[in-house]
């Protein structure tokens, strides 16, 4: 075989690879909790240099993610901060293969005065704002309501609340200074320095209802195969040490 011929083949046979490579590239549109953009930005690269597939990510509340599929968002994949709404649209035949990949976790972040911190500032006449998420829209929100119920604080502290659309909101108002504390996800302080003036304190998994979140496929997708794939991806040890180090855990079943 001439040198002109074998280059002319070796260019053939490369280009035929690439066509393949990319035919078989997807994108996968999902829809997830304001609690897990990081991790899952960080989960998207792992997956992309895993499977070749692309996840394009948008993120809000879990309540209004929930909306904005009710009424036709074009999303492949909802991964919610609980898994009560995923399963109601499984009950109302929008979605399945539910999946609980996670189970987040509830921390009180500080900023601290002279006259309290971490295990004093909710008894405090002097906590000034106490920002949640919105406890109709947000798992995390719910669950700071239910731990402050179950310490006959939601009723002392209601005029003094300040309540996010989402939990990464509520974690804004406290690293902003425009809320005294906040109970929000422990995730969010997994990259997040505190100050010297700062404290956290995590909140026990037992004040509160265990947040469980659950993904599903929506039954408009096109990209089941995608979606299974990911599903093994993120029982990984790459994938699962990603959730560990980012606050949530992760031993659970499905």
């Amino acid at each position: 075989m001439s040198l002109r011929n074998w280059l002319l083949l070796s260019i053939v046979g490369y280009l035929g690879s690439s066509l393949s490579i990319s035919a078989q590239a997807a994108r996968l549109q999902v829809a997830v909790a304001s609690n897990f953009i990081g991790p899952l930005e960080q989960l998207a690269a792992g997956f992309k240099q895993h499977s070749g597939h692309d996840l394009i990510i948008s993120s809000g509340s879990t309540g209004q993610l929930f909306a904005q599929i009710k009424q036709g968002a074009p999303y492949d994949v909802y991964m919610a901060a609980d898994s009560l709404r995923p399963q109601l649209l499984i009950d109302q035949g929008l979605a399945s293969k539910l999946h609980v990949y996670a189970r987040g976790q509830l921390l009180l972040l500080v900023n601290q005065q002279a006259d309290f911190n971490c295990h004093s500032a909710l008894n405090s006449a002097q906590l000034k704002y106490l920002a949640i998420a919105n406890p109709d829209l947000a798992p995390y929100g719910l669950a700071a309501k239910q731990f402050l119920q179950n310490h006959q604080l939601w009723e002392p502290l209601a005029e003094r609340m300040v309540m996010g659309e989402n939990v990464s909101q509520a974690m804004h108002m406290v690293v902003s200074k425009n809320a005294t504390a906040g109970l929000v996800a422990r995730s969010l302080l997994a990259n997040h320095q505190l100050t010297a003036d700062q404290c956290q304190r995590l909140i026990a998994l037992d004040d509160y209802q265990p947040i469980n979140q659950a993904m599903v496929l929506l039954n408009g997708s096109k990209q089941a195969d995608v979606y299974d794939e990911f599903l093994r991806y993120l029982n990984s040890e790459p994938a699962l040490a990603v959730l560990h180090n980012n606050g949530y855990l992760v031993d659970l079943e499905s």
